[in-house]
C-alpha cells in the first residue's frame, strides 16, 4: 500500500481526505487508465506498491478532482435522462478490462467524461487535440458497446478549468475558456479501430508482465510517455542570461555564430528533461530507465 508523508504539515482533515480515497478498478484485471499507462509504470507500480512514497500536498488536485466526481454522481443518480458512473467490462485474452464513465446522455447517446484541469491544458486541447482523453474516451465506447449492445453517437470531455480567471479571459485571445467549465468534442474512431487499439493494449501489458516475470527486465518508456523534452542547443552571449537562439541541433548553432555579427558567442547545450519522470511519476525512484538517464547526466 502507498505510503502518504506530509511534509507541508497540513491540516489532518486534509490528509484523512487524501486518505479516503475509494478508488476501484472493480473486479478486473486492468482499467482503461491501467491500458494507458506506460507497461514498464503499470508493473513498477505493482511491485512497489508498499514502497511508493507520496506526500499529501502532490495529492491536492486529484482530492479536488474526486470531491466534483462525487457531486455530479449523486446529483446525476436516478435521474431518467442520464446513466451515472458505470463501470463497464470485457473479456479480453484472458484479462478483465473495466472502464467506468462518467455521464451518458440518454436523449442524445453521448458518452461524457470529467475532467479537473487547467485553463492552459483546456487551450491545448481545444487547438491541437489531447490523445489520452481520444483513448481513453474510445475505450469507454467500445466497452458501452459490448455491455449495452447499443451505440453512441458522440463523446464529450466536461472540464473544470480549476484555474480559470476572468481578468485572464478579458486580456487573452478568444482561445481562452468562455468559463470555468468546458466541453470539449472527442473524435469517435470506428468499431475496429476502438478494438484494435484495446488489443494491442492489453497485448503490450501481458507481454511485459511475462517477461518481467521471466528476465525481471520492462520495456522502456517512450519519449512521448515520459513528456521528453528536445535536446537544444543555446547561442549565448557574454555577460547575458538569456540566450539569443536556442536551436535543434549543433550544427545549427555553429552555423548562427558564423553567421552573426556578435562577437564571442558560446554553444551551451541544453539536455531535454523528462518531465514525467522527474516531476509526476510515482515509480521514477524504482526505474533503471529513469535511474540511467539521470545518472548519464551527472
Amino acid at each position: 500500500m502507498v505510503k502518504l508523508t506530509n511534509t507541508k504539515n497540513l491540516p489532518q482533515e486534509i490528509v484523512r481526505s487524501v486518505q479516503s480515497d475509494s478508488y476501484t478498478r472493480g473486479k478486473s484485471t486492468i482499467s482503461a487508465t491501467g491500458l494507458l499507462q506506460s507497461p514498464q509504470q503499470r508493473v513498477l507500480a505493482k511491485e512497489y506498491d508498499d514502497k511508493i512514497v507520496l506526500d499529501v500536498s502532490d495529492q491536492i488536485w486529484k482530492l479536488l478532482g474526486t470531491a466534483c466526481h462525487y457531486v455530479m454522481e449523486k446529483a446525476n443518480e436516478g435521474q431518467a435522462d442520464i446513466i451515472a458512473e458505470e463501470r463497464m467490462y470485457a473479456q479480453i485474452n484472458g484479462w478483465t478490462v473495466s472502464g467506468q464513465f462518467d455521464s451518458m446522455s440518454i436523449k442524445d447517446k453521448t458518452l461524457k467524461d470529467l475532467k479537473v484541469t487547467s485553463a492552459w491544458t483546456v487551450m491545448r486541447a481545444m487547438s491541437e487535440g489531447k490523445i489520452e482523453w481520444e483513448q481513453q474516451l474510445n475505450i469507454y465506447a467500445w466497452l458501452f458497446r459490448q455491455n449495452r449492445n447499443e451505440e453512441l453517437e458522440k463523446l464529450e470531455i466536461i472540464t473544470v478549468n480549476r484555474d480559470w480567471s476572468l481578468r485572464q479571459k478579458q486580456n487573452s485571445g478568444a482561445d481562452y475558456p468562455d468559463s470555468n467549465i468546458s466541453v470539449i468534442p472527442i473524435k469517435m474512431w470506428t468499431e475496429q479501430e476502438q478494438k484494435d487499439f484495446i488489443y494491442e493494449r492489453v497485448n503490450l501489458h501481458q507481454e511485459a508482465e511475462g517477461e518481467y516475470l521471466i528476465s525481471g527486465t520492462l520495456p522502456p518508456c517512450s519519449d512521448v510517455e515520459r513528456w521528453k523534452q528536445p535536446d537544444a542547443y543555446r547561442v549565448m552571449k557574454p555577460r547575458r542570461v538569456r540566450a539569443l537562439r536556442v536551436l535543434a541541433t549543433d550544427q545549427e548553432a555553429k552555423d548562427y555564430i558564423n553567421k552573426s555579427a556578435e562577437k564571442g558567442l558560446t554553444i551551451e547545450f541544453a539536455k531535454g528533461e523528462s518531465r514525467k519522470c522527474k516531476d509526476y511519476c510515482d515509480v521514477s525512484d524504482f526505474c533503471n530507465q529513469y535511474k540511467m538517464e539521470i545518472g548519464n547526466d551527472q
